[in-house]
C-alpha cells in the first residue's frame, strides 16, 4: 500500500477532534430540560406554605378577600385591607404546571436527540413558563394577612330572648327614615356549600324606609328595603357570576326585598339603642316567606355621625333572620348546600326625611 492511500484511509475512518467532546456536551443538555421544574415545585411549597398560613382553609382563591372589623357604631364593617387570599384550585394549577413542564421536557429531549442539536427557543421558554408561578405566593404573600381582629364571615346576632312587651324609646323624631346609601347599608346572606362558608352580600341598588314612632313603638310601624340581586358578591367574582345566573335568576327577579309589617317585643337595650323582634316577610326568587327578625335600632350620637360621615337624624339598623331552604325556589339545590337554613343579616343606614 503506498503512503498516500494509507494516509487517505487513515484520514477516513479518524474520528473528529471534536466529537468526544461534543458527545460528551450533548449528553449534558439532553438532562437538563427537567431543571426548570424545580420553579414551579418551589411555587407550589411556596403557595401551600400561604395557604397554611391564612388558616381559613378555603378552595377558591380570592383576588380582594373581604374581612369584617369590630365598629363602635355598626357592629362590624368591611376592613379597607383586602389581601390576596390564595385557595387550593390556583395550587392545582400550578402542580398542573409543573406536571405539563415534565411532558414538555420529554419532547423537548426526544426533539434535540432527533435533530441533533439544541432547541434552544423551546428550552427558553419553558423557562419562561416555568417562572410565572413564582409570582404566585410572592404577590399573595406581599399583598399581607388579613386585619386584627377581623373575620371572613359576619358573626350572628347576640340578640336573643325578647319575649314580650314593648318598651324603650329613642330620642329620635316621629316619621319617615329612608335608607342611606352607605357602606353600614347591605343585606348579607350566610351561605355553606362545597365545605366552604362564606357571605354572599348584596349591597346595591339599596331602598327602602321606616315609618314609625321612635318616642311609642306601641304605635303602627311599617318598614321595608330590597336590593339588587345582581349585586350579589360571594368575594370570588366566577362563584358570584354563578350564583346570579343558576340560582338567583336576576335577569327574571331583579330584587330580594325584605318587609317589617309588626313588632312583637322590644325592650331598652342601652341609651341610644332598642332590642327588637318583629314579623316580616321576605320576597326570594319569585316567592314569599314569613320570617321572625330579632334586632336593634340604635341612634348614633354626634361622635359616631363624625365618624360615619353622617348628618341630620340618623337612625342605624342591625337585624337578623333565617329562611329554610327547601322552603324557598332553592328547594330543587338544597343538596348543594351544606346545612338546612340560610341566615341573613340586614344593616341599614336610615335618615329622617319627613314628619
Amino acid at each position: 500500500m503506498s503512503v498516500d492511500a494509507a494516509s487517505e484511509s487513515q484520514h477516513n475512518v479518524a474520528p473528529h477532534p471534536d466529537a468526544s467532546r461534543r458527545g460528551s456536551g450533548y449528553a449534558r443538555h439532553v438532562k437538563l430540560p427537567l431543571a426548570p421544574i424545580v420553579l414551579p415545585i418551589a411555587a407550589l411549597v411556596a403557595a401551600l406554605a400561604r395557604w397554611q398560613v391564612q388558616g381559613s382553609g378555603n378552595m377558591y382563591t380570592a383576588i380582594a378577600k373581604r374581612f369584617y372589623i369590630p365598629d363602635p357604631d355598626l357592629g362590624w364593617r368591611i376592613s379597607e385591607r383586602h389581601p390576596i387570599w390564595l385557595g387550593l384550585e390556583v395550587c392545582a394549577i400550578i402542580a398542573a404546571i409543573a406536571a405539563g413542564l415534565g411532558v414538555a421536557s420529554w419532547v423537548i429531549r426526544r426533539r434535540e436527540a432527533k435533530l441533533g442539536h439544541r432547541a434552544t427557543a423551546l428550552r427558553a421558554a419553558s423557562w419562561v413558563v416555568a417562572a410565572v408561578p413564582l409570582l404566585v405566593p410572592v404577590v399573595a404573600f406581599a399583598s399581607g394577612t388579613g386585619p386584627a381582629n377581623g373575620l371572613d364571615s359576619l358573626p350572628a346576632s347576640t340578640i336573643r330572648g325578647i319575649e314580650a312587651g314593648i318598651t324603650g324609646i329613642l330620642d329620635a323624631p316621629e316619621g319617615r327614615y329612608e335608607v342611606v346609601e352607605h357602606t353600614g347599608t347591605a343585606i348579607t346572606a350566610h351561605l355553606s356549600a362545597g365545605g366552604e362558608t362564606f357571605d354572599a352580600r348584596f349591597g346595591g341598588g339599596i331602598r327602602g324606609s321606616w315609618q314609625g314612632d321612635p318616642h311609642d313603638l306601641t304605635k303602627p310601624l311599617t318598614a321595608e328595603v330590597s336590593a339588587l340581586a345582581a349585586s350579589i358578591d360571594t368575594d370570588i367574582d366566577l362563584r358570584s357570576k354563578h350564583a346570579r345566573e343558576e340560582y338567583l335568576f336576576t335577569d327574571k327577579y331583579p330584587r330580594i326585598s325584605v318587609t317589617l309589617d309588626r313588632l312583637i317585643a322590644a325592650s331598652q337595650a342601652g341609651a341610644n339603642t332598642v332590642a327588637f323582634r318583629a314579623h316580616g316577610t321576605l320576597g326570594l326568587i319569585g316567592k314569599t316567606h314569613s320570617i321572625e327578625i330579632t334586632g336593634t335600632l340604635k341612634k348614633p350620637d354626634a361622635a359616631a355621625l363624625t365618624r360615619l360621615g353622617l348628618s341630620g337624624e340618623i337612625l342605624l339598623v342591625q337585624a337578623d333572620f333565617a329562611v329554610v331552604i327547601k322552603e324557598t325556589a332553592l328547594a330543587s339545590d338544597a343538596k348543594t348546600f351544606d346545612g338546612d337554613r340560610i341566615p341573613i343579616q340586614v344593616s341599614l343606614v336610615m335618615r329622617h326625611t319627613s314628619g
